[in-house]
């Protein structure tokens, strides 16, 4: 796989191949990145749990803060596996890339940006069905206490919104690190076109 993944590395490509590639990528090895990951998205699961579970399950005026703490495990799933991924050698490391050169390359970030976070959030919502569905009956629910009617839920439904919630995450979870794959791929190619570049200063 070591040299395989070195082979890929080294070709150039443009924003769609990034995407193509790094899709087929983390597809053909979605066995080994389970394997590594985990614990990681099972530690995603249970914040991005809590950050829907905060308005839902206690008060809708925490809205906020429960964004909030979706986001940053959002940012803490993606930078603990990228850093797992690439000591287990999964993501091979490339060559260093300058701001400079990412710059220059700012259209192909966000076509590569756009289109993996249009795909996340169609799978994220697929996903989602089961806790969508829970999130809606409880706030129902509490719609109906606040305009006078009794309960209407019984008290397990929290923990069962819970786990549905932690269900949804860990899915979720490997819907996000997908992202990882598209942009390894257009780091590799912005490094080779460097190398490429100073080898030829080199000669001249």
């Amino acid at each position: 796989m070591g040299k395989d993944h070195q082979e890929i590395l080294l070709k150039r490509r443009s924003a769609r191949g990034c995407i193509r590639d790094g899709l087929q990528f983390y597809f053909a090895h979605f066995r080994q990145i389970l394997r590594q990951t985990w614990p990681i998205t099972l530690g995603y699961a249970v914040l991005s749990a809590v950050a829907s579970a905060i308005p839902l399950l206690f008060s809708p005026t925490l809205l906020l803060w429960g964004t909030l703490i979706g986001v940053v495990a959002v940012i803490l799933l993606l930078a603990a596996s990228r850093w797992l991924l690439h000591k287990k050698q999964i993501m091979h490391a490339s060559g260093k890339v300058s701001v400079l050169s990412w710059l220059m390359h700012l259209g192909a970030i966000i076509l590569i940006a756009i289109v993996c976070l249009f795909v996340i959030s169609i799978l994220t919502l697929l996903t989602s069905l089961p806790s969508i569905i829970m999130m809606a009956a409880n706030w129902q629910s509490q719609m109906g206490i606040i305009n006078g009617d009794p309960v209407g839920m019984p008290d397990y439904v929290r923990w069962l919104s819970l786990g549905a919630f932690i269900i949804a995450g860990f899915f979720q979870a490997y819907v996000w690190l997908s992202i990882l794959f598209p942009f390894h791929l257009l780091k590799a190619s912005i490094s080779s076109k460097e190398e490429e570049m100073k080898q030829l200063n080199n000669l001249k």
